[in-house]
């Protein structure tokens, strides 16, 4: 018992010495804008608040957030604020289409070739990769929020912390044998693309579009595996104009609602390895807004 032991500890300690990804990089109505144009980048290395079961508070780009982490963290990413200002802001119509790239690659070797060119109108690609293939590591769903800045802030000076609304997921589907497919992890393959509109009945304003995959924790973990969510939050900068006079629907807090205890944040070992999905699963984040409702995220089966 003692040598699996030491076996699973160093399997699980060497997955964090690999890159693992986050979110860079956006498309509006399929044109890809550059790297971080309008995306808050993050501060590397950055030191986190003490959080149980992490390892150690010292993250590096594309590390995970974890719930526990300073509530900027959560909502947005590391130190985002710090780089807020100098991130630009993308102007957009309600009802127009945006797609979202991720990497697993730290900026110190980014290189054009990840970027552009990539196969089939990708925004991003492994230049290392025969097939081109940019693959998440991790399972669980992506999620897309919006959070309007208060009336007479600049979103650039805008933390997040009022309420955040869900409008888009990409969950899982099922195989034949029952198990799970997470549709992004893929099997560490070549990922579904991410692509979405921001809802026509969305009101004008100046906006932060929250984006993030979720890598859930578990009820009862087995020793080599934190019983945290991983959290992979970037936020982009928009500027919706539209000529809906409609609110916004009520949304949840972040990190408030977004927690080891608010359903789809954790999930049994049984659908953690992707063996068959839980009793009455929903999606974390809260409500999914359609545009004309708030309705319960469950995978469609």
């Amino acid at each position: 018992m003692a040598k699996m032991s030491t076996i699973l500890k160093f399997t699980f300690v060497a997955s964090l010495a690999q890159a693992h990804f986050t979110f860079v990089r956006l498309a509006h109505n399929g044109e890809w804008q550059a790297p971080t144009q309008f995306i808050r980048n993050k501060t590397e290395p950055f030191e986190e608040r003490s959080t149980p079961n992490t390892n150690n508070n010292e993250r590096l780009y594309n590390f995970p957030t974890f719930v526990s982490d300073y509530p900027e963290s959560v909502r947005c990413g590391r130190d985002n604020m710090a780089h807020a200002a100098n991130t630009e802001v993308l102007r957009v119509k309600a009802g127009d289409t945006i797609e979202i790239a991720h990497t697993r690659i730290s900026p110190s070797d980014w290189a054009d070739n990840q970027w552009y060119d990539c196969p089939n109108g990708r925004g991003s690609c492994d230049p290392n990769d025969p097939d081109w293939t940019m693959d998440f590591n991790h399972p669980g769903p992506l999620l897309a929020h919006l959070s309007k800045a208060p009336d007479g802030t600049d979103v650039r000076e805008y933390d997040g912390s009022g309420e955040w609304v869900k409008i888009y997921s990409l969950g899982f589907d099922m195989n034949e044998d029952g198990s799970i497919h997470w549709l992004a992890y893929n099997y560490e393959k070549l990922p579904a693309r991410f692509i979405f509109d921001i809802p026509k009945q969305t009101p004008a304003g100046e906006y932060l579009l929250r984006l993030d995959l979720i890598w859930p924790g578990l009820w009862e973990p087995p020793i080599y595996v934190s019983d945290t969510p991983q959290i992979y939050a970037t936020c982009a900068q928009i500027l919706v104009e539209s000529d809906a006079t409609g609110p916004l629907p009520e949304g949840i807090e972040i990190p408030a609602d977004l927690n080891t205890t608010t359903p789809g944040m954790r999930t049994s070992l049984s659908m953690y390895r992707g063996e068959s999905m839980d009793d009455g699963y929903t999606y974390p984040g809260g409500l999914l807004w359609t545009g004309e409702e708030l309705v319960e995220d469950k995978p469609i089966l």
